[in-house]
């Protein structure tokens, strides 16, 4: 029987991430302490900083969907996943005819996989809701580059002010009252590397089905590039990591390379 191991296609994505201004992730609080830290960036059982792999799969996902229209080979990649699922629809049906199981029940199963294969996209690389086992990108932390003696320089304090509006009512009339709530936060410092891999996960399903239909590239190697090229997205600026804003608390500057085999 194939196990996970086997299903490593060979290929990964080294990343490195530089902080280039103070990044928050994940934010625990700490005991109340007056004029203490308010929230602690995310950090491992020996207090050292890392990027956890749902903060970058997260944001990566972001910029993968609002990059969907504007790269040609995200296109390849949808119709491949599309081919794909049909598939594993034939096969499924076929499965559960022979256990007898009832066509109501292969019904609905059937409309579920129709609603996925009519919503097929690049944006599959990270995984099908409610679909397990798919060729997908398996994201780990993201671990210091290096071992700092002195804890203190992996981090800054860094304060913002929150601004919250109320309505005070007093002697029977109202009034706007601005109240400022100034927070704490232990950021990690500009400067601090990070280092982690994505990993292609059973990605030989795509490309046995596409064999033939992307001369001199396989699925794997077109969304491999097509990630990196997202990834590169960071380094504009516009893209940001953790918590606080819209676009994210944390400048990064983003290092990439793609590698066809994890055992070679």
């Amino acid at each position: 029987m194939e196990n996970s191991r086997d299903k490593l296609t060979g290929q990964k994505i080294s990343v490195k991430i530089t902080t280039r201004s103070n990044l928050f992730i994940g934010g625990s609080p700490s005991t109340f302490q007056i004029g203490g830290v308010d929230l602690f960036t995310v950090t491992n059982e020996k207090d050292l900083p890392y990027i956890p792999a749902s903060s970058l799969k997260g944001t990566l996902r972001q910029i993968v969907r609002e990059m969907l229209n504007g790269y040609s080979d995200s296109s390849i990649i949808a119709e491949a996943y599309r081919q794909y699922l049909k598939r594993l629809r034939t096969e499924s049906s076929e499965e559960c005819k022979k256990y007898g199981i009832g066509e109501d029940r292969i019904k609905r199963m059937q409309q579920r996989y129709d609603k996925v294969i009519d919503e097929a996209s690049a944006e599959y690389l990270f995984g099908i809701e409610g679909f397990n086992d798919t060729p997908k990108l398996l994201f780990n932390d993201l671990l210091p580059l290096a071992e700092e003696s002195h804890k203190e320089n992996w981090f800054s304090i860094d304060s913002k002010n929150n601004i919250e509006t109320s309505v005070s009512t007093k002697d029977g009339s109202s009034s706007p009252l601005v109240v400022a709530n100034p927070r704490t936060y232990r950021t990690v410092r500009p400067g601090v590397a990070f280092t982690g891999d994505i990993l292609f996960y059973n990605f030989g399903k795509l490309d046995a089905l596409n064999e033939g239909s992307t001369p001199n590239s396989t699925i794997a190697s077109l969304s491999m590039q097509f990630i990196q090229a997202a990834l590169d997205q960071f380094n504009s600026g516009m893209y940001r990591l953790g918590n606080s804003g819209s676009r994210g608390y944390g400048r990064i500057e983003v290092e990439c390379s793609g590698e066809d085999s994890l055992y070679g």
